[in-house]
């Protein structure tokens, strides 16, 4: 409709003037309804037939015209239906045959020689039109040889795969395509690409190569030998050499253009390989650790192959972790392509599907980008996202997926490229969205990875032709030996052991596939149990195998080196008692000597002391007097300092202030022929200060007087270069007083003698001017600080006498000082020698004590770890073996039973011992058991069993998360137990929050059990399964769905399935470990025997219970207050005997070892006791444990027929509780048997079709005698089957009354220990067999001779030969000889009996056959219990009736009444919510019942 315009109010058709055709493809695919319609069939032919459709909203009618109806179809057969002639009596039907040889020459030999006319050698020509034909024969062989068949479905060929090939060829450049055999190689390189990657298995692989060979002989006239000789070693090619050819455009990773070329260096290609491998593995947040072998290298180049075609799809098929997604992601890198994939969230619907869909489309078409899109199976939440993929495959477009607006842009969009792209297209909205098409599919390349299991795959192919038609195929096989081998040796590289033990090891793990793969087929055979491997289960082996050979390796050598050390530590102690005896024995004499050499060092002590004592006071008034004349003259001299500081001041400046002189500064005074008045006053001073005399010369005023004039003898004074030198070193303390006199009367006095005012005149005479001041202050100064320093001179003469008398005196005192300090050094020394003898003999004593302790205390210890270490030595040396067996068990053996588990150990542990040093005997509990967690387990609910103890390790040891096969939810009682302490989540995949919680426990490190899971995982699971975590700033992130969540490495998942043999697919099973939790009968007995107990021994069972939780703990604290003696001991650093801290650790955890181990002593002689008692039930409990195990075995007749271990337990209960008592223990076991048996009887008997009721009586009846011993097992087998047939070498004595079958039988059974010879005596007496053979009653007849004495199933073995007719009332009679004649009486119905069974949580279920209807009997039932009008309701279930039965069940649980559920098998969606109903209020107590009834097909 969205591409008709609207003509007028319901009229719809083309644009005017035009018409449209509508065509459709494949029009006999729709499947037949019930009653044989096709209903998009019955849609066109009412459309044809009427000229209109309805509008779905309003109903209103839509009449479309110049409309057009074209259609196609395959004849019918196969997924193809017949069509009704209603609807072809419209049409005019064209049958196209199949085109013939010269039409399919004339179309691809044109194709052809286009393509050979560019450039090529005209030989490559010829070649060309012979490659043709050659394709012709390939393709017609294909179609006959390879048929399609139910395993085979995807064996179909069509002109689309010839097309293939021919592409194929096309891809390679005349520049690199230069001689003929290279073309062929090509063109075989073809045709096996498209034919031969979908073959499935060897045979079909081998033919397809002889026809190979065969036409490459006969069209191109050379054989295959002689082209591809370089791919095989010994130049005879085989089918497996050309694995080897190989062509590809990746050998160049930065060519541009990128050729499709012949790969000739294998070792070249794996590099290359390995460089895109490393490149994603830099721009993905998810790693991929992949090893380049031969056979991934081969998928990865064809999914590149087809990703460089035009609407280039691939199809690849194989099993879930056979490598499909992981080699399209890297092929896809290799392009340089965008990889698509949705993502599935628990909401993702057909609407979040087409919006990814459109997302990806535009993309691939509007933005231009060269897209892969990957899409696997178990992504397919609805059919309908198939049906969206045909359509892409085939047209590019998916219909009516754009609403208006969205066209609207994509056209809009579709416009701009035409003009970038110089596309001269008519800009119409057909045109441009034509064009969009056309972009998408040259741009869109669709990966399907698909698994073959199950019947979807088939289905699909059939349902959706264009899966096949559209997809080059790619059958994923199972590794080749190659491949395994490559995978092992690349993971175990890094791991240190010898390359032997190496080769061994990766030897043993190609062992362990094969055989587990060998061993799932005959799982599937015996017991119709499904498990798959996958090379993802090899890869987990070798993880696993790693991991846990480096932690045991590191475990054991921890624990060795402990009790090495030690032993060490022991010996040590040992050997040092002799030692330190011999040692306190030679220090007692010196301590003695050196004791009395103090005492006489103490006298001589005190008589020096008193001498220097008195030189002490006589010095003392010597050292009073000194100091006294010190401090005199000190006062003398602090008063000369201080008057003098005055002075120094002011002579350091002028001293500082002549250093600024220059000679030139000297130079420019003296050249001055008539100085200021300020020059001349300073020279005059200087001259009178070195007592320089004045020339005497006329006045120059003219007053004819003698003047005195300094200036002539100035300039003599500064013409001497000495002249700043004499003035520094001027003799300040001794000037002339006469000098000093004129000086002050003079010049000093002078107002203009002032520095500041001389600068004016000249700097140099500024500085002179100063140091004359300077000198006239020190003068001063020092004529009043002279006479003080005579003074102080006297003083200091005085106090040097006083110091030399003192000196001598205190150099008297110090000679007697020292002597005595001497002694008292000596003294120090010898006290602290007897001090240190002291200690050496206390040290020595306690070292002796502590020896004698830890030798007392753990000396008893050294025998057991000299043999703990030595056996340490030998399971260190046997680790490898023990670990490599037990990495295989955790990898592959937990969905096995325990018969098949102990089949494979056996035959694994049988090879493992011929090569790889291991343990004479394995046992994983052994090798990766803990014995005090397992203890702990034991208590938390884990059955005893070795069988279930393993599947403990297995959990706690999987690289995987654990799903558990569990009907007997053991394990969910287990996990929920063990991990209660830990805040234990657990969801279900119907809850509706049950994400929200996942996530919570993932971010906070709690461990989830999500129970009650069926044969499908929410694909939301996924992330959490594989452990996608990546890093982001230093942390564990893991994407759920929408959410991005932080990752605890605390966190647990566990999953459970009460399912009792589901089919896990290996999409599913890869990501899991799969276990096997059934119970085993030696788990269910000591559940029964501890029920049994608890019931008429209370107290014993209380008291055994109490002692179990006692010896866990005693064992726990032994254990760890060992691992503390052993760390104190290996962590104790130098002579332990020296560290009292790590003595008294050890002696103290010693003793309380001994008072736990006596505590243990008592506690295990007590349990000893206890199970002695109640060990006299245990006959009970077998007896209980084969009843339930009969019970079991009914789900082999009708999958119906099970019964819940918890039901059994209930029933058990009752009847412990309801048999007649006795306290003699024989009789009351006898009783307990019988009662229990007789109940359980004709509870099971109420379940079961009345035509199974005897077979359940035999069953229970051999079971029992089983148990006993009582049944030869080869009749028993015999009695079931009749023996394996083979060719009867005996002729047949009577056939005239004895059948060949009847004979043969007879014949086989004589192999019977019991009845051996039996068919020569039928041969010698054939007319007294006759008569048995005739009776009307042949189960009672005697048996003629010897064999009158036959009972029992021997009996009815020779009864089965010849009158198998009569087998029933045997069976009978049997029953009632060994079991009795009640057995064979099955009670009739009672619904009272029922009703007391049942409780708010087990409803009533009626399994009615057709016209059978108990309301009437359930009515009267209840009015006479007093359940009247509205207590009984009832509701026959349907469409749209399940709230309203909800909201009668929500009544009914406030006010007690009954609901009866009518034709439950008419509304099977609404089951799950009556089931979750049911657990709601399975801990609250209510008199509601509820019943349903349903037919007994829904039950099967």
């Amino acid at each position: 409709m969205a591409k008709l315009d609207r003509r007028r109010k319901g009229v719809y058709g083309p644009p005017m003037g035009k018409k449209m055709v509508v065509f459709v493809d494949d029009l006999n695919m729709p499947a037949k309804e019930k009653y044989g319609a096709q209903p998009p069939i019955e849609l066109l032919r009412q459309w044809i037939d009427h000229g209109n459709w309805y509008d779905r909203k309003d109903t209103s009618e839509i009449k479309l015209t110049d409309v057009l109806f074209m259609s196609a179809m395959g004849p019918p057969g196969g997924g193809r239906n017949e069509i009704t002639s209603r609807f072809t009596r419209h049409l005019n039907i064209v049958s196209i045959d199949e085109f013939s040889d010269d039409t399919l020459t004339k179309i691809f030999g044109t194709i052809i020689d286009w393509h050979f006319a560019k450039g090529f050698d005209g030989s490559l020509q010829r070649l060309g039109k012979m490659l043709v034909q050659a394709t012709m024969v390939i393709y017609k062989e294909a179609m006959e040889k390879f048929l399609p068949t139910p395993s085979k479905s995807h064996y179909l060929f069509n002109l689309r795969d010839f097309a293939r090939v021919v592409r194929g060829v096309l891809l390679i450049p005349s520049t690199h395509l230069q001689e003929g055999g290279k073309l062929i190689r090509l063109w075989i390189h073809e045709v096996y690409r498209v034919i031969y990657d979908r073959l499935v298995d060897a045979a079909d692989r081998t033919k397809f190569f002889e026809i190979v060979k065969e036409t490459t002989q006969s069209s191109f006239k050379q054989s295959v030998d002689s082209l591809c000789g370089h791919l095989s070693h010994s130049g005879n090619v085989r089918d497996e050499d050309i694995r080897n050819l190989l062509f590809g455009d990746y050998m160049l990773p930065d060519a541009d253009p990128r050729v499709y070329d012949e790969v000739t260096d294998l070792k070249q290609l794996t590099t290359i390989m390995e460089y895109y491998l490393d490149e994603y593995n830099q721009m993905s947040k998810t790693r991929m650790s992949l090893v380049m072998f031969q056979f991934a290298i081969e998928h990865i180049s064809r999914i590149s192959r087809v990703l460089k075609q035009d609407s280039g799809h691939a199809l690849l098929v194989g099993i879930g972790g056979s490598g499909r997604q992981s080699a399209t992601k890297l092929a896809t890198l290799m392009a340089g392509y965008d990889l698509f994939q949705i993502e599935i969230t628990k909401n993702y619907t057909a609407v979040e599907w087409r919006e990814d869909l459109k997302r990806m489309l535009r993309k691939a078409g509007t933005e231009g980008k060269p897209i892969v899109f990957l899409f696997s199976d178990n992504q397919i939440k609805n059919e309908s996202f198939v049906e969206d993929i045909n359509m892409i495959l085939n047209t590019g477009d998916v219909p009516n997926i754009y609403a208006s607006d969205e066209k609207a842009e994509i056209i809009e969009k579709m416009q701009a490229v035409a003009k970038q792209e110089g596309k001269k297209l008519e800009a119409t909205p057909l045109m441009m969205y034509n064009f969009f098409i056309e972009k998408v599919k040259q741009n869109l390349h669709v990966v399907l990875a698909m698994s073959p299991i199950g019947d979807a795959f088939r289905n699909r192919l059939r349902m959706f032709p264009s899966l096949i038609n559209c997809c080059t195929i790619n059958w994923f096989q199972a590794w080749p030996e190659d491949a395994l081998e490559m995978v092992a040796n690349k993971f175990l590289e890094d791991v240190d052991m010898t390359a032997e033990l190496r080769g061994h090891c990766v030897t043993m793990c190609k062992l362990f596939h094969e055989s587990v793969r060998q061993q799932s087929e005959k799982y599937l055979e015996i017991l119709n149990r499904h498990n798959y491997v996958t090379p993802t289960s090899y890869l987990e082996l070798i993880l696993t195998f790693k991991d846990l050979l480096k932690l045991k390796r590191d475990e054991i050598m921890s624990m060795k080196t402990r009790y090495v050390v030690g032993l060490e530590k022991l010996d040590f102690a040992a050997s040092q008692v002799s030692v330190m005896q011999v040692e306190l024995t030679d220090l007692q004499p010196e301590l003695v000597k050196t004791s009395k050499e103090t005492e006489k060092l103490m006298v001589q002590i005190e008589q020096d002391t008193v001498e220097v004592e008195a030189k002490k006071e006589v010095v003392a008034a010597d050292e009073a007097v000194a100091n006294k004349a010190a401090a005199a003259a000190k006062a003398i001299k602090d008063e000369c300092e201080g008057e003098l500081a005055e002075a120094i001041p002011a002579l350091e400046a002028a001293l500082s202030a002549l250093d600024t002189l220059k000679p030139s500064d000297i130079s420019t005074v003296k050249a001055m022929k008539n100085p200021p008045s300020g020059v001349k006053l300073v020279m005059e001073s200087i001259c009178v200060m070195k007592s320089i005399k004045a020339e005497r010369k006329p006045d120059p005023g003219g007053s004819g007087k003698m003047i005195e004039d300094f200036w002539g003898p100035s300039q003599k004074l500064l013409s001497d270069f000495q002249f700043l030198n004499s003035l520094k070193a001027y003799d300040k303390d001794n000037i002339l007083p006469a000098v000093m006199k004129i000086i002050r009367s003079k010049y000093t006095c002078n107002p203009d003698f002032d520095p500041n005012l001389i600068k004016n005149a000249s700097t140099a005479c500024e500085g002179l001017c100063r140091w004359v001041r300077a000198m006239d202050i020190y003068d001063r100064v020092a004529k009043v600080v002279g006479p003080k320093k005579e003074k102080l001179a006297a003083a200091e003469a005085e106090l040097s006498i006083q110091m030399e008398k003192l000196n001598e005196k205190r150099a008297q005192l110090k000679e007697v000082a020292d002597k005595l300090q001497a002694l008292n050094d000596n003294f120090d020394m010898m006290v602290q020698k007897k001090k240190d003898l002291e200690a050496n003999i206390e040290l020595c004593s306690q070292k002796l004590e502590r020896a004698e302790k830890l030798i007392g205390g753990l000396g008893g210890e050294k025998d057991r770890w000299s043999e703990a270490a030595m056996l340490l030595s030998e399971r260190y040396h046997n680790i490898t073996g023990d670990v490599l067996m037990s990495a295989a068990v955790v990898s592959y053996l937990g969905a096995f039973t325990v018969d098949f588990r102990q089949e494979c150990i056996s035959e694994w542990h049988a090879c493992c011992q011929e090569h790889i040093p291991c343990s004479d005997i394995f046992s994983l509990n052994a090798t990766l058991g803990e014995p005090v967690k397992i203890r702990a387990w034991q208590i938390a609910g884990l059955p005893v069993d070795s069988f279930s103890i393993d599947n403990g390790i297995i959990v706690s040891n999987a690289r995987r998360w654990p799903l558990m096969i569990d009907p007997q939810g053991q394990a969910n009682k287990w996990v929920k137990n063990m991990e209660k302490h830990r805040k234990l989540a657990v969801i279900k995949l119907s809850d509706p929050n049950y994400v929200r919680i996942l996530e919570n426990c993932i971010q906070f490190g709690q461990p989830v059990l999500l129970e009650g899971v069926g044969e499908d995982l929410d694909p939301i699971l996924e992330p959490v399964l594989l452990k996608q975590t990546f890093k982001q700033g230093g942390v564990d992130y893991l994407r759920l769905g929408e959410n991005v969540v932080e990752y605890s490495p605390e966190f647990r998942f566990y999953i459970t399935t009460s399912l009792r043999n589901p089919h896990y697919v290996p999409e599913v099973s890869v990501k899991v470990t799969l276990l096997n939790f059934m119970i085993t009968p030696l788990g269910l007995e000591d559940q029964l025997l501890g029920i049994v107990a608890a019931k008429e021994k209370p107290e014993l069972e209380e008291k055994k219970n109490e002692l179990i939780l006692e010896s866990a703990k005693n064992k726990k604290q032994l254990k760890e207050i060992e691992d503390k003696i052993l760390e104190v001991l290996s962590s104790s650093k130098g002579n332990i005997l020296e560290d009292e801290t790590a003595i008294e650790v050890l002696s103290s955890s010693k003793t309380l070892s001994e008072e736990i181990s006596a505590k243990q002593v008592v506690a295990t002689a007590t349990e000893k006791e206890i199970d002695a008692t109640r060990n006299g039930y245990k006959p009970v409990a077998v007896h209980s444990s084969i009843l339930f195990f009969c019970i079991s075995e009914l789900a082999n007749i009708e999958p119906m027929y099970q019964y819940s271990l918890t039901w059994f337990i209930d029933l058990y209960l009752k009847s412990i509780g309801n048999s007649q008592p006795s306290d003699d223990l024989q009789e009351r076991i006898l009783i307990l048997n019988d009662h229990f048996t007789n109940s359980m009887y004709r509870n099971v008997c109420r379940s079961l079709f009345e035509k199974d009721k005897l077979l359940f009586s035999f069953i229970l009846c051999v079971g029992l005698m089983k148990g006993k011993g009582k049944i030869d097992d080869d009749a028993w087998r015999f009695l079931l089957t009749g023996g394996v047939a083979l060719d009867n070498p005996h002729a047949n004595p009577a056939p005239d009354w004895l059948s060949d079958k009847a004979w043969s039988e007879i014949v086989r059974a004589s192999g019977l220990s019991n009845l051996a010879g039996l068919f020569k005596h039928v041969r010698e007496n054939t007319g007294l067999w006759k008569q048995v053979y005739d009776s009307a009653t042949p189960d009672k007849a005697i048996y003629p001779g010897e064999w009158s004495r036959l009972a029992g199933l021997d009996r009815m073995v020779v009864l089965r030969c010849l009158r198998p007719d009569k087998i029933v009332p045997a069976v009978q009679a049997f029953i009632v000889e060994n079991l009795g004649q009640s057995y064979i009486e099955p009670p009739t119905f009672d619904l009272m009996g029922s009703y007391a069974d049942s409780h708010c949580c087990a409803p009533l279920i009626f399994i009615l056959s057709p016209g059978a209807d108990p309301m009437a009997s359930l009515l009267k039932t209840g009015q006479d219990m007093g359940y009247r009008g509205n207590m009984i309701q009832t509701i026959s279930l349907g469409q749209g009736q399940g709230p309203i039965a909800s909201q009668m069940i929500d009544a009914a649980l406030k006010d007690g009444s009954w609901v009866v559920l009518q034709n439950c098998h008419l509304a099977t969606s609404w089951m799950p919510k009556l089931e979750k109903i049911c657990e709601e209020v399975y801990s609250k107590h209510y008199s509601i019942r509820y019943m349903t009834t349903m037919h007994s097909c829904f039950a099967v």
